[in-house]
């Protein structure tokens, strides 16, 4: 009597858990990001980058209407720019009920300010206080935000800029800078341009394991 309760016990755990795994699965393979394109950005440039998405994370992905850049996000230190901190702020209040990620796209400078270990503006603070990026996601969260301002270059601005969102998204699902992969898309930038280039389209193999990402390999 005692066996058969264990077997039906370990058969009921068995099932459990087997509907919590597809449950986790599909609760990651199903997430839902919304492009928010601000200023006019180019259609050509929110196709590309939409279909970057899909392809490596296998998300749905949604393009929001266009908006202009919120006033209060604008700031003119060193030269006419938004802060991206503040614009992140500004998506994850404004992130619909149905959307997981936000993602802000601008052809307008962003800037953020570069911190050390300690949680300290990295000196010289005159060239870190406020500091322009290419792109700035939470980690983890749900809002990103790119732009395209520092990654023009004839041929080679739709590829860095596919690079730089998908970076910025997997800092969202939680992975920190890639130290096991030079090619990984996860690759410190390093703040260089260079970087973005030299860096492949994917995950490697280890950052894929830990987001559940099938790698684009196998």
């Amino acid at each position: 009597m005692n066996k058969r309760i264990l077997r039906w016990g370990l058969l009921l755990l068995v099932l459990v858990w087997g509907v919590s795994y597809v449950f986790i699965q599909n609760s990651i393979q199903t997430k839902t990001v919304g492009i928010q394109p601000f200023e006019n950005f180019p259609q050509e440039s929110i196709d590309s980058v939409k279909q970057s998405i899909s392809s490596l994370y296998k998300f749905q992905v949604v393009v929001l209407p266009q908006q202009n850049l919120p006033k209060d996000c604008f700031i003119n230190v060193k030269s006419p720019r938004y802060r991206a901190d503040k614009l992140l702020k500004y998506l994850k209040s404004n992130r619909p009920d149905s959307i997981d990620l936000m993602l802000g796209l601008t052809t307008k400078d962003i800037s953020t300010t570069k911190k050390d270990k300690d949680g300290n503006v990295k000196k010289p603070k005159s060239k870190y206080e406020d500091w322009g990026i290419f792109g700035l996601g939470y980690r983890p969260g749900n809002a990103a935000m790119v732009s395209t301002f520092r990654l023009r270059k004839p041929g080679l601005t739709i590829e860095r800029l596919q690079k730089v969102v998908t970076h910025e998204i997997g800092h969202n699902l939680g992975l920190k800078h890639c130290s096991q992969n030079k090619n990984c898309i996860m690759d410190d930038a390093a703040e260089s341009i260079k970087t973005i280039d030299a860096a492949g389209r994917f995950l490697c193999d280890y950052c894929s394991r830990k987001v559940n990402v099938q790698h684009a390999s196998e």
